[in-house]
């Protein structure tokens, strides 16, 4: 039986879970990735999935990478106040240190270690040092995977060491046809596209745009969760472009935009343009219309370029 791990990992990040399956089997992974996107527990789950297809996907495996017990695995958080009081949880220099055994010891039963940080823009400047001092001088082979909500709390010494993969929850366009039909999804990512790039071009007529042409089209609250989703999708697109095939773009029919975008801006500027977009979803949480919502990706995603 299929650990839930698993389960959640396909579900939720089925291109991801392929690119990464093509890595581990070719051996190209980086030894060094940070994780951004919305989720806490979504991210953990396709990051044991991860470990246990470099340790071995047997069912003893899964069991212990979800217990934390695997000698080669080490899944940890930063730590709650010691007062007792609060939930904001922070990692300290001691907790980094208190490591120290795992990163320099080798592995028992893997040709891998595995080391997952969690919410990893808590690490202040000390913390952070003192864990770039085990990944720049590792033992030997590892992985270490790092997980944050947004890429820009995180500290620079690490954006600039890491891979950065956006995680982004893709929802199966077959799941999607009790909702939409084939028309409804031309049109709607026709309009997204154009939209797409007017925003990105900075151009004041993205602005009206939402108004005049998106709103009228999302409706129902499946069709907003689907066209929100492939924004977030076109998003990824932008900032991995060129570092993956062609083939494993959610959208390769775009490649002569992204390649334009990337003329004309940084890596980091597209970054910085994605997270603008990623983080509406805060907003979805509380009670915002969708006019405002997308009028407000407009102006952040806008401000985000000129940076």
């Amino acid at each position: 039986m299929a650990p839930d791990f698993f389960k959640t990992s396909q579900t939720t990040y089925p291109t991801q879970v392929a690119h990464f399956d093509e890595l581990i089997a070719n051996n190209q992974l980086s030894h060094l990735y940070l994780f951004v996107g919305p989720s806490q527990p979504k991210k953990l789950a396709f990051s044991r999935y991860l470990a246990w297809q470099i340790v071995g996907d047997s069912g003893l495996n899964a069991i212990r990478i979800e217990k934390n017990e695997h000698p080669d695995v080490k899944i940890t958080q930063p730590s709650l106040p010691k007062s007792g009081h609060g939930t904001r949880r922070v990692w300290k220099v001691e907790q980094i240190r208190n490591l120290t055994p795992d990163f320099v010891t080798t592995t028992q039963e893997s040709q891998r270690k595995v080391f997952v940080f969690d919410a990893v823009e808590t690490l202040s400047g000390a913390s952070g040092n003192a864990l770039l001092k085990f990944i720049e001088e590792p033992a030997g082979p590892q992985l270490i995977v790092m997980l944050a909500e947004n890429v820009n709390d995180v500290l620079k010494t690490i954006q600039s060491r890491a891979q950065i993969v956006h995680l982004l929850p893709e929802i199966p366009i077959d799941d999607s046809d009790d909702i939409v039909d084939n028309d409804w999804r031309k049109k709607t990512q026709l309009l997204l596209f154009k939209w797409f790039e007017l925003m990105m071009q900075r151009r004041i007529e993205s602005f009206a745009y939402v108004q005049l042409q998106l709103i009228d089209q999302l409706k129902e609250e499946k069709q907003q969760e689907l066209f929100l989703e492939w924004l977030h999708q076109l998003s990824r697109d932008t900032v991995v472009f060129g570092q993956v095939p062609d083939e494993q773009l959610m959208f390769p029919k775009l490649v002569g935009l992204y390649k334009t975008l990337l003329q004309h801006y940084t890596n980091q500027q597209l970054v910085q343009a994605s997270d603008a977009i990623f983080s509406d979803d805060h907003l979805r949480k509380i009670n915002v219309s969708l006019q405002t919502r997308l009028e407000k990706i407009v102006l952040d995603t806008t401000l985000a370029l000129g940076e």
